[in-house]
């Protein structure tokens, strides 16, 4: 049903509505009686309803109803803010009353239907929604509350079915396409629908909701070309379309196309309230093309409206890293981690920040933190190692390695790290072993040895064996 107030709510005259709002308040803060007609207390409930006022939404039905009793419209609305507060009793009680008034109102027996869904009763739900479906005049909003419902039963493919229904009449809210592709995904049935989709953007190449629901599918598919073209489409149609502009941008961020990625999320914030997501975004965009500053100035954007948004917060303390900021980034760091303690690149940030600042037992602490969170990622393991390495303890650098190898035997990158400390502690032919393991695993990568021995004889000698091997 609240879906529906955006549509009567576009007809009020905005100053009219302010004006209107401002007379019901001042009456309610002076205690004195002003007379309102029906209209103006539908208008009123229906504007608090609309921004999310409940109380005053609430308000205005309780007043509008003393003088009109038989407002359908308020009773609708009553019933509808108190289903918003889960209270499904009063809101069934309220669409009694009314239908006692309004016996073959059909908007009571989709309301009904709309509340039964939210109560979990959803057999009951389905039949006050067909029913509804019988003599509704706007089925795609009955369509669209059917697959909702079927939706929250796990029903996937009825709700599927009924959302393709609702876009089919016409129902063109972001939500049934976004849902829609979120159903067809539990199904596991997304590659087959792509004609679906590609035959909704043919049958009206210029609505930008087709365009970003194909985008969707490539996305959740993996062809992020295919997807970026979609939603470039999409935003093309409707430049303040900021879902669009978010989207084109996280498929920017997988075809590594950063820069675009970063103008894009630039736009996200020009079209609707910013949020501590999008900032967050915005700087990771800005790291990866190595605008530190900047970077630093969006993650604190995104702090200052949401203190608790812990990606920003080491955000924050990453771009600081980068910057050899390091004493600063610590504390970001620290941040983060008291806001979620389960995050293993908090732990390694800390780790590889403490290093920096030669903290040997703070960052060995931490690094074997992060460790513990995320046995399965090779680049713990791997600067865990470099703080040993650092310090002249190969054997120790060498065991966390061969920890890492049997936690991950299939990475290459830690035979040749571990073939580099074993060379470096005298230990040749278990080094060769180690050695052929990773050329075996990854031949290309076996250059990253080289970096360890700047002397030149040893490159030589390593690269004979290599060669060797080849």
């Amino acid at each position: 049903m609240q879906h529906e107030f955006s549509d009567r709510f576009e007809n009020f005259d905005d100053a009219d509505v302010k004006a209107t709002v401002e007379r019901f308040e001042g009456m309610l803060k002076s205690q004195e009686t002003v007379f309102f007609d029906e209209e103006t207390y539908e208008q009123l409930s229906e504007y608090y309803l609309l921004t999310g006022k409940w109380e005053m939404a609430m308000q205005a039905c309780q007043m509008g109803l003393q003088q009109y009793p038989y407002s359908l419209d308020l009773l609708l609305d009553q019933a509808q803010i108190h289903a918003n507060y889960e209270q499904f009793d009063e809101a069934m009680e309220v669409l009694d009353k009314a239908s006692t008034f309004n016996p073959s109102d059909n908007e009571i027996t989709y309301m009904r239907g709309v509340i039964c869904n939210l109560m979990g009763s959803y057999e009951e739900a389905i039949e006050h929604l067909r029913e509804a479906l019988l003599m509704s005049e706007e089925k795609e909003s009955v369509y669209f509350q059917l697959a909702q419902t079927y939706q929250n039963w796990q029903k996937f493919e009825e709700a599927a079915h009924f959302y393709k229904k609702a876009i089919k009449y016409q129902f063109n809210e972001e939500i049934a396409f976004y849902e829609l592709v979120f159903c067809l995904e539990q199904l596991s049935k997304l590659d087959e629908n792509v004609s679906y989709f590609q035959e909704l953007v043919d049958n009206n190449p210029y609505s930008y909701l087709a365009w970003f629901a194909l985008g969707m599918v490539h996305g959740r598919l993996n062809n992020h070309k295919d997807a970026a073209y979609a939603y470039d489409y999409s935003v093309t149609i409707n430049e303040k379309f900021a879902s669009g502009w978010f989207n084109l941008a996280y498929t920017y961020i997988n075809l590594e196309n950063h820069l675009d990625a970063k103008e894009c999320y630039l736009n996200v914030l020009k079209n609707e309230k910013p949020t501590a997501e999008v900032y967050t975004h915005l700087g990771v965009a800005c790291e990866k093309l190595e605008q530190y500053e900047e970077a630093y100035k969006y993650y604190n954007e995104a702090v200052n409206l949401d203190e608790t948004w812990d990606e920003a917060w080491f955000g924050m303390g990453s771009a600081l890293y980068e910057l050899n900021r390091w004493y600063e980034s610590i504390h970001f760091s620290q941040k983060a981690i008291k806001l979620n303690e389960g995050n293993s690149d908090y732990w390694l940030l800390l780790a590889d920040t403490e290093a920096k600042l030669g903290n040997f037992l703070s960052s060995n602490e931490a690094y074997s933190h992060a460790m513990r969170l995320d046995p399965k990622n090779p680049d713990i393991w791997l600067s865990w190692s470099l703080l040993f390495f650092e310090n002249g303890e190969y054997t120790k650098a060498f065991e966390i390695m061969y920890d890492a190898i049997t936690e991950i035997p299939e990475e290459a990158d830690l035979y040749y790290r571990a073939a580099v400390y074993l060379i470096l502690d005298g230990s040749f032919n278990e080094a060769y072993q180690y050695l052929e393991s990773g050329l075996t695993l990854n031949y290309d990568a076996h250059t990253q040895v080289y970096d360890f021995f700047p002397n030149l004889n040893t490159q030589k000698a390593l690269f004979r064996i290599i060669e060797q091997y080849k």
